[in-house]
C-alpha cells in the first residue's frame, strides 16, 4: 500500500520571512583588506568601558574623527586611545589622563569600528 501524505490547512505566516545566520564578518568588517583585529592587552581604557581581553575591529581606511576610538603608534608603542578635539586641537584619552599627539612620533593607525567581548 502507498501512502502519500498531504498539508491541510495553512502555511505559517512566518514562511519566506526567515532570517540567515548572522555573519560576523559581514556585520564587523566593512572593508576587508584595511580591517585587522587586535587583542588589548592592558586595562588602561576600563574608564572608556573597554577592558584587557577585548577584540577591538580596526579599519585603516577609516578617517578617524572627534569622539572616536583609534588605533594609534604613539613613541613606538601600539595604544587604543578616544580621539578629542577641544578648542580646534587634537588629544588622546585613556579617560583618566590625555595627551597631545607628538610630531613624527603619534600616528593614527586606524578607526576602531567594533569591539568584541566574550564573558564565559
Amino acid at each position: 500500500m502507498l501512502m502519500v501524505q498531504k498539508a491541510a490547512g495553512f502555511a505559517s505566516p512566518a514562511q519566506g520571512y526567515e532570517e540567515e545566520g548572522i555573519d560576523f564578518n559581514r556585520l564587523l568588517i566593512t572593508n576587508p583588506p584595511a580591517t585587522i583585529i587586535v587583542r588589548l592587552d592592558s586595562g588602561d581604557m576600563e574608564e572608556l568601558g573597554l577592558k584587557r581581553g577585548v577584540l577591538l575591529v580596526v579599519d585603516r581606511s577609516k578617517k578617524a574623527a572627534a569622539n572616536t576610538f583609534v588605533m594609534i603608534r604613539h613613541e613606538g608603542r601600539f595604544l587604543c586611545r578616544l580621539l578629542t578635539m577641544t578648542g580646534g586641537q587634537t588629544a588622546f584619552t585613556n579617560g583618566v589622563e590625555e595627551f597631545r599627539p607628538v610630531p613624527n612620533e603619534t600616528e593614527i593607525i586606524g578607526t576602531i569600528t567594533a569591539s568584541i567581548n566574550k564573558y564565559l
